[in-house]
């Protein structure tokens, strides 16, 4: 690698190099580092782990900083080898997230704010669910999938925390209460709408009337809704026939199946009970026009599978040997299942100590 000439494909103009054609050529004097960040936002790369994550299910943060694996593919040109498969697959940590807010593109982060200068690319800023029971949660045909109430998968871990953990030994996980939720699971089920060649979910939407936004205390004007993710209409039926103005949404809802899954929802509110889903006490009925669908769908994020690389950060190839002169760090890396700066710092630090090493000896 030092001192030879290597195509990096993909890299986007967003980062130090200001380049916008498909291949940039870098002359390495000592080392070539990959910190491009992670996969999630590469559709057929993340689909190597799980086929589900088809077009519709969108990239947080990926507007500002793309995950859009071009480290990866380009170290695999060199025969580097992908590390960590497991711990992107496996149902646990946060890699896939029920939404926390809807009817916008980005429904994961904190609310994107008209002033941040990425804000032309967030488009909106969503409308934050104080209260899962204001809305019901429907697929691409309108039929609910699931209690909204559940959350995703569990956080860092399946099982809640111990009290007391004893270290080393194995009676506590004899102790611990398994936490059960299929909600990501059931929301990327295939349907009645899903159409080959990939069978993808589709998208998910949260549908609410216009006492749901009194009680949570919405504005729907933008920046607060995206209209190409946010739909309004004083029947169900012209909601359903509205949807079809997003990208995503490539069957158009059946008006008749809306309807039918508002009806048995609101049946469900004056029964107090919810025999398909066991939503504990449905509140509220969905019956004061206007009524509302908001953009609901599983986004993903945090990326856990990546290159694998030794204990210097150094990529190694699918001989189990050292690719010389390549280094990956951050969620480029593989194997580890953690991320955020206190990963980017600790591997920086060992590659920067790494490479200086080389250079002194």
């Amino acid at each position: 690698m030092p001192g030879s000439t290597t195509p990096l494909r993909s890299l986007r103009s967003e980062g130090n190099i200001e380049r916008t054609s498909p291949t940039v050529t870098i002359r390495a004097h000592r080392a070539v580092v990959l910190a491009t960040g992670g996969i999630q936002a590469n559709v057929n790369f993340r689909r190597i782990f799980d086929p589900r994550l088809t077009e519709e299910v969108q990239c947080s943060v990926d507007i500002w900083a793309p995950q859009d694996a071009s480290g990866v593919l380009a170290a695999m040109a060199l025969g580097g080898s992908v590390w960590g498969a497991a711990a992107q697959s496996q149902e646990k940590v946060r890699a896939m997230r029920k939404p926390s807010r809807v009817g916008c593109r980005d429904t994961y982060t904190s609310g994107w704010s008209p002033e941040s200068p990425v804000f032309p690319l967030a488009r909106a800023t969503g409308l934050a669910v104080g209260d899962w029971q204001n809305v019901i949660l429907v697929n691409q045909v309108g039929k609910r999938f699931y209690n909204e109430l559940a959350s995703g998968w569990p956080s860092g871990t399946l099982y809640n925390f111990l009290d007391p953990y004893i270290p080393g030994d194995w009676r506590n996980l004899a102790r611990a209460q398994y936490e059960v939720t299929a909600y990501n699971d059931a929301a990327l089920a295939m349907n009645e709408g899903s159409q080959p060649p990939d069978f993808g979910p589709g998208p998910q939407w949260a549908i609410f009337d216009a006492e749901a936004v009194r009680r949570e205390g919405w504005s729907l004007e933008p920046p607060a809704t995206d209209p190409l993710y946010f739909f309004s209409a004083e029947t169900l039926d012209g909601l359903a026939a509205k949807l079809t103005q997003n990208p995503f949404q490539k069957v158009e809802m059946p008006a008749a199946n809306l309807a039918a899954t508002v009806a048995r929802y609101n049946q469900m509110v004056d029964l107090g009970v919810d025999p398909d889903f066991d939503k504990p006490t449905p509140l509220h009925r969905i019956e004061t026009p206007p009524f509302y669908a908001g953009w609901a769908t599983i986004i993903v994020h945090d990326t856990y599978a990546g290159l694998r690389i030794d204990g210097r950060c150094q990529v190694v190839d699918m001989r189990g040997q050292v690719i010389p002169g390549l280094y990956a760090g951050g969620e480029v890396a593989g194997g580890c299942s953690q991320h955020g700066l206190g990963r980017c710092l600790t591997q920086g630090c060992i590659i920067g100590g790494a490479i200086a090493a080389e250079s002194l000896g």
